[in-house]
């Protein structure tokens, strides 16, 4: 093989990682406040509800109980006897025990509150308003507070170039398993720090990286007409009646469909009980069962609120793949499907991408500041003579431009 060739195969291989780094930088110096903003308000959201918990009593179990101690019946009276003005909208239960159960309800004037009640007895904890620090955090990471139309698409888009650039990461840093152990170098430079952190985090946080961005992806394929079909609907013909609840509707009525629930689908742990919304609705009864990843509602059974009689249910495992894969998303991107566990593991992990946002914008700052100078420092007519100080500067942009090893 000639020098030549070997010398242009080089240059080619050079002329891809110097694409593929610039793609990468590009991406995080033109996306970065927008895409840092977004990771914050993501990682601050894993931990919404239990922020809301320490900022309001009212949301405090008096006792923990397990899901199947759970007096639905006794929370449903408290709330007819307190709020008979209000409309029970669904009653549910938090994934760890130490929170109230949760009525959301709906004022004479259309304003939703929640109503908070103990879980072992139904007594009254308090009320809050519907507008929280859980629901703050989510409208402003799911949407930026925009309409829905408009910033859902700008959120989940920005999946598309985080996946780009975690590819173009690893076609940049050679041989990158060599610093999974490496240590940053604090006793250097910012910039080097900086860079050896910044890469650090990236190799041990790049599966994280790539399931935020498909779970992403797929928020946005949704939005845009690849939503999963709707769950199965009841089988069986509802009785007519007047009104959503029948007037004589009770505590002992709810208490009765949530045990015959548990008994038309044993082991379900009742998540929540949605209330009908009009004269042809059912009631509902959801919660968990032997499906993995999905969330609380993918199983469920129908009642006819008149007669107390089961008109249909459906199951996690029976669901088509669309539907699994749409009902997977959420708890793989926020991290509840293990509890308090996996929401630390998704926190610690999402500060980490944030702080990648922050250090990669530090990163290629300092890099264009070097550029600058080295441009300035050498004049055009140096460079194109080749001489000594051209060819120090030529050396100088290369090193700044393609850094493919870490350094």
């Amino acid at each position: 093989m000639s020098e030549s060739g070997g010398e242009r195969r080089l240059s080619g291989k050079q002329g891809r990682a110097r694409a593929w780094f610039s793609v990468h930088s590009w991406i995080g110096l033109k996306l970065s406040l927008l895409m840092t903003f977004i990771l914050a308000t993501g990682t601050i959201a894993v931990f919404s509800y239990e922020i809301d918990w320490l900022l309001n009593p009212e949301m405090r179990a008096l006792e923990r109980v397990a899901p199947d101690d759970i007096n639905w019946g006794a929370a449903f009276d408290t709330m007819r006897g307190e709020f008979p003005e209000y409309r029970s909208l669904n009653l549910s239960r938090f994934q760890d025990n130490w929170f109230a159960l949760q009525m959301l309800a709906a004022k004479p004037g259309g304003e939703v509150v929640r109503v908070w009640l103990n879980p072992a007895d139904g007594e009254l904890l308090g009320e809050t308003p519907f507008f929280n620090v859980q629901r703050f955090f989510r409208e402003l990471h799911r949407h930026l507070m925009l309409p829905l139309n408009i910033g859902i698409p700008i959120v989940t888009f920005l999946a598309f170039p985080l996946l780009v650039s975690l590819v173009a990461g690893f076609v940049v840093y050679k041989k990158f398993w060599r610093g999974l152990l490496r240590r940053p170098r604090f006793d250097r430079k910012p910039r080097i720090w900086n860079g050896d952190l910044h890469r650090l985090m990236g190799l041990w946080g790049s599966w994280f990286i790539a399931l935020i961005a498909v779970t992403s992806i797929w928020y946005f394929v949704e939005r845009f007409g690849g939503q999963a079909p709707p769950f199965p609907r009841p089988e069986l013909e509802l009785s007519g009646r007047n009104a959503a609840l029948p007037a004589d509707f009770a505590g002992a009525d709810l208490a009765a469909a949530a045990q015959a629930a548990v008994e038309a689908q044993p082991g379900l742990r009742i998540s929540r009980i949605l209330f009908p919304g009009n004269r042809a609705a059912p009631l509902t009864v959801q919660g968990e069962l032997s499906a993995v990843l999905v969330r609380p509602r993918a199983n469920g059974v129908y009642f006819d609120p008149a007669s107390g009689d089961i008109a249909g249910s459906y199951r996690g495992g029976d669901l088509d793949f669309h539907t699994r894969i749409a009902e997977a998303a959420d708890p793989l991107h926020f991290g509840y499907f293990g509890g308090i566990a996996s929401k630390i593991i998704w926190f610690v992990f999402g500060l980490m991408m944030t702080a990648m946002s922050i250090t990669g914008v530090v990163i290629n700052a300092a890099r264009l500041r070097r550029s600058v100078l080295a441009a300035a420092t050498f004049s055009p007519g140096a460079l194109r003579a080749g001489g000594t100080g051209g060819g120090s500067a030529a050396k100088a942009v290369d090193k700044t431009f393609h850094p493919v090893e870490p350094g």
